[in-house]
Protein backbone atom coordinates (compact mmCIF):
# COMPACT_ATOMS: atom_id res chain seq x y z
CA UNK A 1 0.00 0.00 0.00
CA UNK A 2 1.99 3.29 -1.03
CA UNK A 3 1.18 6.21 0.92
CA UNK A 4 0.94 9.36 -0.83
CA UNK A 5 2.87 12.58 -0.72
CA UNK A 6 0.30 14.49 1.00
CA UNK A 7 0.10 11.85 3.65
CA UNK A 8 3.60 12.17 4.37
CA UNK A 9 4.01 16.06 4.79
CA UNK A 10 0.78 15.22 6.37
CA UNK A 11 2.09 13.51 9.22
CA UNK A 12 5.61 15.56 9.10
CA UNK A 13 3.37 18.61 9.95
CA UNK A 14 1.95 16.93 12.53
CA UNK A 15 5.22 16.11 13.92
CA UNK A 16 6.56 19.60 13.86
CA UNK A 17 3.27 21.01 15.56
CA UNK A 18 3.41 18.39 18.14
CA UNK A 19 7.34 19.75 18.58
CA UNK A 20 6.57 22.99 18.95
CA UNK A 21 3.81 22.67 21.35
CA UNK A 22 6.35 20.11 23.21
CA UNK A 23 8.41 23.51 23.26
CA UNK A 24 5.85 26.00 24.02
CA UNK A 25 5.54 25.25 27.76
CA UNK A 26 8.03 25.68 30.80
CA UNK A 27 8.67 22.44 32.10
CA UNK A 28 7.06 23.01 35.99
CA UNK A 29 9.79 21.21 37.57
CA UNK A 30 12.75 23.37 36.24
CA UNK A 31 11.28 26.16 38.22
CA UNK A 32 10.56 24.10 41.15
CA UNK A 33 14.24 22.98 41.61
CA UNK A 34 15.68 26.13 40.50
CA UNK A 35 13.15 27.72 43.48
CA UNK A 36 14.05 24.84 45.91
CA UNK A 37 17.67 25.42 45.39
CA UNK A 38 17.68 29.35 45.62
CA UNK A 39 15.80 29.18 48.60
CA UNK A 40 18.24 26.05 50.23
CA UNK A 41 20.90 28.87 49.55
CA UNK A 42 19.51 31.39 51.34
CA UNK A 43 18.42 29.30 54.38
CA UNK A 44 22.16 28.27 54.52
CA UNK A 45 23.11 31.96 54.82
CA UNK A 46 23.95 31.86 51.55
CA UNK A 47 23.38 36.15 51.72
CA UNK A 48 26.11 36.15 54.47
CA UNK A 49 28.63 33.59 53.52
CA UNK A 50 28.11 33.60 49.84
CA UNK A 51 27.57 36.90 48.92
CA UNK A 52 29.44 36.49 45.38
CA UNK A 53 28.01 32.97 44.50
CA UNK A 54 24.64 33.89 45.36
CA UNK A 55 24.50 36.82 43.25
CA UNK A 56 25.95 34.91 40.12
CA UNK A 57 23.52 32.89 40.52
CA UNK A 58 20.46 35.45 41.11
CA UNK A 59 22.02 37.31 37.79
CA UNK A 60 21.44 33.66 36.21
CA UNK A 61 17.75 33.20 37.23
CA UNK A 62 17.06 37.23 36.35
CA UNK A 63 18.46 36.29 32.75
CA UNK A 64 16.25 33.28 32.72
CA UNK A 65 13.39 35.20 33.72
CA UNK A 66 13.78 37.80 31.19
CA UNK A 67 13.52 35.00 28.53
CA UNK A 68 10.64 33.32 29.67
CA UNK A 69 8.82 36.92 29.71
CA UNK A 70 9.88 36.81 26.01
CA UNK A 71 9.10 33.78 25.03
CA UNK A 72 5.47 34.49 26.73
CA UNK A 73 4.81 37.44 24.44
CA UNK A 74 5.19 35.35 21.44
CA UNK A 75 2.48 33.42 19.76
CA UNK A 76 1.96 30.14 21.55
CA UNK A 77 2.98 27.57 18.78
CA UNK A 78 6.13 30.43 18.07
CA UNK A 79 7.34 30.25 21.42
CA UNK A 80 10.21 28.21 22.48
CA UNK A 81 11.48 27.41 26.60
CA UNK A 82 14.36 25.95 25.71
CA UNK A 83 16.94 28.48 26.43
CA UNK A 84 15.28 29.69 29.59
CA UNK A 85 14.74 25.92 30.90
CA UNK A 86 18.89 25.92 30.30
CA UNK A 87 19.18 28.90 32.05
CA UNK A 88 17.12 28.18 35.12
CA UNK A 89 18.86 24.59 35.47
CA UNK A 90 22.58 26.69 35.12
CA UNK A 91 20.78 28.85 38.29
CA UNK A 92 19.70 26.21 40.42
CA UNK A 93 23.24 24.79 40.29
CA UNK A 94 24.68 27.40 41.05
CA UNK A 95 22.07 28.29 43.94
CA UNK A 96 23.02 24.29 45.22
CA UNK A 97 27.06 25.80 44.82
CA UNK A 98 25.93 29.14 46.43
CA UNK A 99 24.82 26.78 49.04
CA UNK A 100 27.53 24.40 49.80
CA UNK A 101 30.01 27.45 49.63
CA UNK A 102 27.81 29.12 52.48
CA UNK A 103 28.32 26.07 54.39
CA UNK A 104 31.68 26.23 54.42
CA UNK A 105 32.15 30.22 55.04
CA UNK A 106 29.95 29.45 58.24
CA UNK A 107 31.71 27.30 59.69
CA UNK A 108 35.20 29.58 58.76
CA UNK A 109 33.52 32.20 60.17
CA UNK A 110 32.65 30.10 63.56
CA UNK A 111 35.72 29.03 63.96
CA UNK A 112 37.08 32.63 63.85
CA UNK A 113 34.26 34.17 66.41
CA UNK A 114 35.34 31.11 68.60
CA UNK A 115 38.95 31.87 68.59
CA UNK A 116 38.44 35.44 68.91
CA UNK A 117 36.36 35.34 71.94
CA UNK A 118 38.84 33.35 73.51
CA UNK A 119 41.53 36.00 72.73
CA UNK A 120 39.22 38.42 74.07
CA UNK A 121 38.51 36.22 77.02
CA UNK A 122 42.21 35.67 77.84
CA UNK A 123 43.01 40.04 77.23
CA UNK A 124 40.45 41.22 79.41
CA UNK A 125 41.51 38.73 81.97
CA UNK A 126 45.25 39.96 81.95
CA UNK A 127 43.73 43.50 81.53
CA UNK A 128 41.82 42.90 84.66
CA UNK A 129 44.94 41.33 86.71
CA UNK A 130 46.83 43.63 85.74
CA UNK A 131 45.31 46.61 87.18
CA UNK A 132 44.25 45.03 90.47
CA UNK A 133 48.31 44.92 90.81
CA UNK A 134 48.70 48.39 90.02
CA UNK A 135 50.14 50.82 92.67
CA UNK A 136 47.13 53.21 93.31
CA UNK A 137 48.73 56.48 94.29
CA UNK A 138 46.99 59.86 94.94
CA UNK A 139 48.32 60.74 91.44
CA UNK A 140 46.71 57.45 89.55
CA UNK A 141 44.05 56.76 91.65
CA UNK A 142 41.65 58.76 89.44
CA UNK A 143 43.09 57.59 86.20
CA UNK A 144 43.05 54.04 86.94
CA UNK A 145 39.54 54.21 88.53
CA UNK A 146 38.31 54.95 85.09
CA UNK A 147 40.22 52.45 83.85
CA UNK A 148 38.44 49.64 85.89
CA UNK A 149 35.26 51.26 84.19
CA UNK A 150 36.13 50.64 80.82
CA UNK A 151 36.87 46.91 81.56
CA UNK A 152 33.24 46.61 83.06
CA UNK A 153 31.91 48.15 79.67
CA UNK A 154 34.84 45.68 77.63
CA UNK A 155 33.37 43.01 79.59
CA UNK A 156 29.60 43.64 78.36
CA UNK A 157 31.05 43.81 75.16
CA UNK A 158 32.70 40.38 75.61
CA UNK A 159 29.26 39.15 76.73
CA UNK A 160 27.47 40.91 73.62
CA UNK A 161 30.44 38.71 71.30
CA UNK A 162 29.26 35.22 73.67
CA UNK A 163 26.07 35.83 72.60
CA UNK A 164 26.18 36.45 69.37
CA UNK A 165 28.63 33.42 68.52
CA UNK A 166 25.35 31.07 70.49
CA UNK A 167 23.09 32.79 68.14
CA UNK A 168 25.64 32.04 65.09
CA UNK A 169 25.84 35.68 64.29
CA UNK A 170 29.72 34.83 63.74
CA UNK A 171 30.52 38.06 62.39
CA UNK A 172 29.49 40.48 64.33
CA UNK A 173 30.15 38.55 67.27
CA UNK A 174 34.29 38.41 65.93
CA UNK A 175 34.08 42.08 65.01
CA UNK A 176 33.10 42.84 69.04
CA UNK A 177 35.47 40.32 70.31
CA UNK A 178 37.98 41.86 67.89
CA UNK A 179 37.57 45.36 69.57
CA UNK A 180 37.61 43.90 73.20
CA UNK A 181 40.95 42.38 72.68
CA UNK A 182 42.37 45.78 70.90
CA UNK A 183 40.93 48.23 73.55
CA UNK A 184 42.17 45.59 76.32
CA UNK A 185 45.74 46.28 75.05
CA UNK A 186 45.31 50.08 74.87
CA UNK A 187 43.92 49.80 78.65
CA UNK A 188 46.98 47.36 79.55
CA UNK A 189 49.51 50.40 77.98
CA UNK A 190 47.62 53.00 80.13
CA UNK A 191 47.97 51.12 83.08
CA UNK A 192 51.88 51.22 82.41
CA UNK A 193 52.27 54.51 82.09
CA UNK A 194 50.18 54.91 84.85
CA UNK A 195 52.29 53.14 86.93
CA UNK A 196 55.62 55.30 85.55
CA UNK A 197 54.03 58.62 86.15
CA UNK A 198 54.08 57.18 89.95
CA UNK A 199 57.46 55.91 90.10
CA UNK A 200 58.57 59.47 88.29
Amino acid sequence: MRISKLHVVAVLMLGLLLGLAGCSKLPVETVTAMQTAMDGAKAAGAETYARDALNQAMETKAQADAEIETQNGKFALMRSYKKATEMLTLATQQFEQANQAAVEGKERARVAANAAVEAATAALAATNEFLAKAPRGKNTKAELEAMQQELVVLQGALDEAVAGVAAEDYINAKAKADVVTQKAAEIQADIQNAMDKAKR
